[in-house]
């Protein structure tokens, strides 16, 4: 093609694409005006407002609801009046919204998008607990969870590793992915046993002898604890991050066989390595020496020495043979002899006895009694050798210098004497030249032989009370002399006693009336007058002759001497002492002026005392001294024999020793005496024994 051809060419394209762009741009204008004319003369024109600022810098409006555009921030549209367009608006990073806007302006404010946040972890573990700002909101092997924009705390709690912890900044609407490698958790397990030295084995592998500390990290573990002689123990033990140290103190169990044991004769002791066990099927440590030993008081104890493999079975059996053991018994005097209550002739001799406890009794007559308590062995003979000493010096021997009548009843305290010697020899009664001598104060030489014990005061109301309640009205529970009490009743009271103490009653009773008396009886009785004239005027004074008054020889009443018919009881008796005053117009409590020199309370004073001997008036006969008299020739003085009461055994008996009505100088001396048959308001009591009767 020549150069005009060409030029010719290009300018027809040249003319052709001009020609286009004008018919482009008048199919432009003409569709501006077919669509802005109508819109003129038939459109709306709705402007709106989209915040927060960012948003409307990314925002996007597109109208897809109705006929028009957007441009320029306004919503072209068609439509009539009331009607209204469909706008979507949508922004990088907020949520889209589709608003519909009618005349008036719209304001539109947008939602920050949230946000996906994924996290994972290796290992990855479908246990994992998942936590966002300390609240737990998943558990799974991944944490994927959308969340609003700003900072969050997320962590990863798996029990066996350590907690995680990750702060993500979550932006609008854009996802995040984060990833975690989980640490295990370092723990340590401490393990300890008894008996110690016990292998350790940790899933499989040797991890040392008790007490060991292990390192273990987190997660769970089989534990072995292994000992010779001794059952394994198997353990699963997990270690996690709230409890990485774990302790075990364990208490080993031996392997066990089994020892069948069978004795006799039954009801004997079994012992298993000296701790008593009931016979029959026994487990036993394994492996290691057991020491059996049976044993039966009298029979010879046997023993055994096992060692069983594990789970071994054995019989063992234990016959026992009866002990016998020799016992020698000796006695000086010679004595009779009991075996357990059953008689076995007399001493000396030889028992062979079964090796069991045994009483064994020596008695002779008039001799204390000796027990024995023995336990014989074959290979040790005993020797019982004794000596049995009179039952007199066997009471004085255990004699003290107080002791209690009746303890748990009436508790009476009881002075001892012992006149014997010189001291208990001395003459009773009154010379007929003696001042103030009544005409039945007879002298009589007299010994006392036998100790004995005396109540230091006379018997009281309310111990009166504990034998017959009732039986004084008034003041039973007050420490007065009991009063109006008869001689009977006295004696009656007196067995009363005896029988409180386990002791031989002195009085013959029957039918209530007391008829006979047994001077030899150990047991409770009334003073004799010998030993109530030897009490007032002998015991406890200075060598010699026998004093006049209790006090003394003074008839002058020293002070506070007793309760006598004082210048207090002026008007209340006929004769009273005067210049003497003891500050008790009538009867006192017992005890309320100072003791005597005997140690004795209301010998002089207070009430006077009814004596054991019956009231005569016949003159002893000359020379003869009296030993222990109780009385008349057939009442009991020194014939050994017993009393011939009268039927009603209410006799005149003497009562010695002034009381609070006595005002003259005869009856305060000590060898005063009357008579009494019935009972009386200013007469009492006291109780005495002998420390021993027969001799």
């Amino acid at each position: 093609m020549n150069t005009l051809d060409h030029q010719l060419q290009s300018a027809s394209r040249r003319s052709r694409a001009r020609g286009a762009r004008l018919a482009a741009a008048a199919a432009a204008v003409i569709l501006l005006l077919a669509v802005a004319l109508p819109l003129a003369y038939f459109g709306r024109v709705t402007a709106f407002y989209i915040s927060p600022p960012l948003a409307a810098e990314r925002a996007t409006v597109s109208l897809i609801g109705g006929a028009g555009w957007v441009f320029l921030g306004r919503a072209w549209w068609f439509g009539a009046a009331g009607d209204g367009a469909l706008l979507r608006v949508e922004a990088d990073g907020f949520i889209s919204r589709e608003v519909t806007v009618g005349a008036a302006p719209v304001s539109v404010a947008m939602t920050e998008a949230p946000a996906a946040v994924v996290v994972t972890t290796a290992p990855a573990l479908a246990q994992t607990r998942w936590r966002v700002d300390g609240a737990q909101v998943a558990t799974g092997a991944r944490f994927e969870l959308v969340l609003r924009p700003g900072v969050a705390r997320i962590e990863a709690d798996h029990e066996f590793f350590r907690v995680e912890e990750l702060r993500v900044e979550v932006a609008e609407g854009k996802g995040v992915a984060r990833h975690i490698d989980l640490t295990p958790v370092a723990g340590r397990l401490d393990i300890r046993s008894e008996p110690a030295g016990a292998r350790v084995f940790l899933d499989g592998a040797t991890a040392g002898v008790t007490p060991v500390v292990i390192d273990a990290a987190g997660g769970a573990h089989r534990l072995r604890v292994a000992l010779d002689g001794y059952r394994n123990i198997e353990e699963e033990i997990t270690v996690t991050n709230r409890a990485p140290r774990v302790s075990r103190d364990y208490r080993l169990e031996p392997q066990r066989a089994e020892a069948r044991v069978s004795v006799s004769p039954p009801g004997g002791t079994l012992r298993v390595n000296g701790v008593a066990t009931p016979a029959g099927t026994l487990k036993l440590a394994a492996g290691r020496a057991h020491r059996l030993r049976y044993e039966k008081p009298g029979y010879v104890a046997l023993q055994r020495e096992v060692t069983l493999a594990a789970d071994e079975r054995a019989d063992i059996e234990f016959d026992l043979q009866m002990e016998f053991g020799e016992v020698t018994v000796r006695a000086a005097p010679s004595a009779d002899l009991t075996v357990n209550g059953q008689p076995a002739g007399a001493t000396p001799q030889t028992l062979r006895l079964q090796a069991l406890p045994h009483r064994i009794v020596l008695t002779r007559a008039g001799h204390r009694a000796v027990t024995a308590q023995v336990t014989p062995r074959a290979d040790a003979p005993l020797l019982i050798d004794e000596i049995l000493l009179p039952e007199a010096a066997a009471r004085e021997a255990e004699a003290t210098r107080f002791t209690t009548a009746a303890p748990a009843t009436a508790a009476i305290r009881m002075k001892y004497f012992d006149p014997r010697g010189p001291a208990g020899r001395f003459t009773m009664g009154a010379p007929r030249g003696e001042k103030f001598r009544r005409a039945n104060e007879f002298q009589r030489p007299v010994e006392l032989t036998k100790p004995f014990y005396v109540g230091v005061t006379e018997v009281t109301e309310a111990q009166f009370a504990a034998y017959q309640p009732g039986a004084i009205v008034a003041g039973a529970a007050r420490n007065l002399p009991a009063r109006n009490v008869s001689w009977p009743d006295a004696a009656k009271f007196c067995n009363w006693l005896s029988a409180q103490d386990g002791l031989q009653p002195a009085y013959q009773i029957a039918a209530g009336r007391v008829h006979g008396f047994d001077p030899t009886a150990d047991g409770y009785r009334l003073l004799s007058e010998a030993e109530w004239e030897w009490l007032a005027r002998v015991a406890g004074r200075a060598a010699g002759r026998p004093v006049k008054f209790v006090w003394g020889a003074d008839t002058t009443i020293p002070a506070r001497s007793g309760n006598f018919a004082d210048q207090s009881a002026k008007g209340t008796v006929a004769r009273y002492i005067p210049r003497y005053n003891d500050g008790f117009a009538g009867v006192a409590a017992v005890a309320s002026f100072a003791a005597d020199a005997a140690g004795l309370y209301d010998m002089a004073g207070n009430v006077s005392e009814w004596m054991h001997d019956r009231y005569i008036l016949q003159p002893p006969v000359a020379g003869a001294v009296a030993r222990n008299p109780f009385g008349a020739p057939g009442d009991g003085d020194g014939d050994g024999g017993m009393n011939q009461f009268d039927a009603a055994g209410d006799a005149s008996r003497v009562i010695k020793g002034a009381n609070f009505r006595t005002a003259s100088v005869t009856g305060l001396r000590s060898s005063f005496r009357e008579g009494l048959t019935g009972a009386r308001d200013d007469v009492g009591f006291r109780v005495a024994r002998y420390l021993y009767g027969k001799e």
